[in-house]
């Protein structure tokens, strides 16, 4: 395995500009064992990682200001188990910190790419919200699973889970085998409509993925989620839709969902300190 490098960055450097002798003065503290967190930064982990016969490489994870992004190739042999062959396919990743803390997806992109000796793999890579804190850790944890548990219709109308909204809270809405969901309060503004929810455990940033305000019977997508808070395991998420009328006929709608299962071995930790 290749030995980490590391070169601290600004957000201008990020997008070409030259390296300044600043930064090469942070490159060389890092790899005098100093803390990685900082402002800017990119790694080159090449941590490595097998599962069935296929290679998976972490092969960078660069930091700014404003957000991370990360780069995972694969190698994938021609006759492996079919079974592992199928998790690849569906695989999935959740990203957090050793605080806890789960990482948006901003974007990301699965593609084809010819290596320089003539060959062929997939790199999978992901933009994420900007790292909080000072965690030591950041993990890259592959998952299969957290699909609506209905298949029979497009739109997935027989997984649909709907609660009233009204004055009295919390109001728990069962997403089926992945867990609860708990919609804890809504904020009526002139401009928008904000609700926030609690939901526990790891899967939290997949169990709110589909979710909708319905006014008189009309689904209204989400403007902006955010996690804005975690204490015992528990998520806090503020999720902002449209203004309604708040004396409208208002329900939550979610979806409920297969279970999740993360697979152990693929695992990725990321020294940050």
């Amino acid at each position: 395995m290749k030995k980490t490098t590391i070169v601290y960055l600004s957000a201008a450097l990020l997008i070409g500009g030259t390296l300044s002798s600043q930064a090469v003065h942070a490159a060389s503290q890092a790899e005098a064992g100093q803390s990685v967190v900082s402002s800017g930064f990119k790694l080159n982990p090449a941590i490595i990682k097998e599962y069935g016969g296929a290679v998976f490489e972490l092969e960078s994870l660069t930091a700014t200001p404003q957000f991370m992004e990360y780069v995972i190739s694969r190698n994938v042999p021609e006759n492996m188990d079919r079974e592992m062959d199928r998790n690849i396919m569906l695989m999935n990743y959740v990203v957090m910190d050793s605080n806890g803390w789960i990482y948006d997806r901003i974007q990301a992109e699965d593609k084809m790419r010819e290596k320089p000796d003539g060959t062929f793999d997939r790199y999978y890579k992901e933009k994420l919200g900007a790292l909080k804190s000072k965690p030591k850790e950041l993990i890259i944890k592959p998952y299969v699973g957290g699909n609506y548990d209905d298949k029979s219709t497009k739109l997935a109308e027989k997984a649909t889970v709907t609660a009233k909204l009204s004055v009295t809270y919390p109001v728990k809405l069962d997403q089926g085998k992945i867990g609860t969901m708990t919609v804890t309060g809504v904020k009526f503004e002139k401009n928008r409509t904000v609700l926030t929810l609690s939901i526990e455990g790891e899967t939290a940033s997949i169990q709110n993925v589909g979710t909708w305000l319905v006014e008189n019977g009309k689904a209204l997508d989400l403007t902006r989620k955010e996690l804005i808070g975690l204490k015992d395991g528990v998520y806090r998420y503020e999720l902002e839709f449209p203004a309604v009328d708040r004396n409208a006929a208002l329900q939550v709608m979610t979806k409920r969902m297969t279970p999740v299962t993360f697979l152990k071995e693929l695992e990725m930790r990321i020294k940050l300190q």
